[in-house]
């Protein structure tokens, strides 16, 4: 899970998914009065449907985002957690504290062979302990450093970093993300005959992580059929400002479609 992104307890992916955009919903709620109070109901193609002052509006939930660091970060995350159950495995009741740096270029490392070589190297050191870095020794492919400690807890902590970069989000990628839900819009408008997009801009989501200028967005126009788009620029903790999306004219979908 990305830093300061919402806290929610392990469940099923879609669950999650489900779970997290309603977070974000709920924030974007508070954080503005563009979103009207009302009960919020849990729906696929559009999100949710919100049934407020007798009507009611189909909101869909997206995030901004670069979808190929995002992937191998999520990627990424899992491999401290897979290997620290192989290496209980192979050494019960002998766990250690790992610390694992990733090296510049893992895009291309399969995430087993990522386990694996981690697993074998905290296997080999795990008696003599320290910390090895690229400079010193020959370690797994697509690591530059390994730190391996004792601990006083029964299973110990296993973490991995990587550097990420966070780039000011262009008008493009956002345009792409509401071209992707403009697809949908027939769909959404059997459920609701208004509907809006919200895209969130979470400024703590680590690999992908992009940064949205309020004033250069407010100076923007996008093509679109939605009723609203409106773009969350999302703070840590949940705050943040909600920003609405000027339209330019409606989207040509090749469809009757109206906006």
């Amino acid at each position: 899970m990305a830093k300061n992104a919402p806290t929610i307890p392990a469940i099923s992916g879609e669950a999650r998914k489900k779970r997290i955009e309603r977070i974000y919903l709920e924030e974007a709620r508070r954080a503005s009065s563009i979103i009207p109070k009302g009960e919020l109901v849990p729906h696929e193609r559009p999100d949710f449907l919100l049934r407020a002052d007798g009507r009611t509006l189909g909101i869909e939930v997206t995030e901004l985002c670069r979808e190929k660091p995002r992937a191998e970060g999520g990627k990424l995350a899992k491999v401290a957690g897979r290997a620290n159950d192989r290496y209980s495995q192979l050494v019960p009741g002998n766990p250690v504290e790992v610390s694992a740096g990733f090296s510049p270029k893992t895009e291309a490392i399969a995430f087993h062979v990522l386990v694996n070589g981690l697993v074998d190297f905290v296997f080999a050191h795990h008696r003599e302990m320290g910390c090895f870095n690229w400079n010193d020794c020959d370690l797994p492919e697509g690591y530059c450093y390994v730190g391996i400690h004792e601990t006083r807890e029964p299973v110990g902590q296993w973490r991995t970093f990587k550097p990420f970069d966070t780039i000011l989000a262009p008008k493009e990628l956002i345009e792409a993300r509401i071209a992707e839900k403009l697809l949908r819009l027939p769909e959404y408008r059997k459920a609701a005959d208004e509907n809006w997009l919200l895209i969130v801009n979470d400024r703590f989501l680590g690999a992908g992580e992009v940064y949205a200028r309020a004033d250069y967005v407010a100076q923007w126009r996008f093509s679109f059929n939605f009723d609203k788009v409106l773009l969350f620029l999302r703070e840590a903790g949940g705050t943040g400002e909600v920003v609405e999306v000027q339209r330019t004219r409606p989207a040509d979908t090749g469809s009757s479609v109206g906006g």
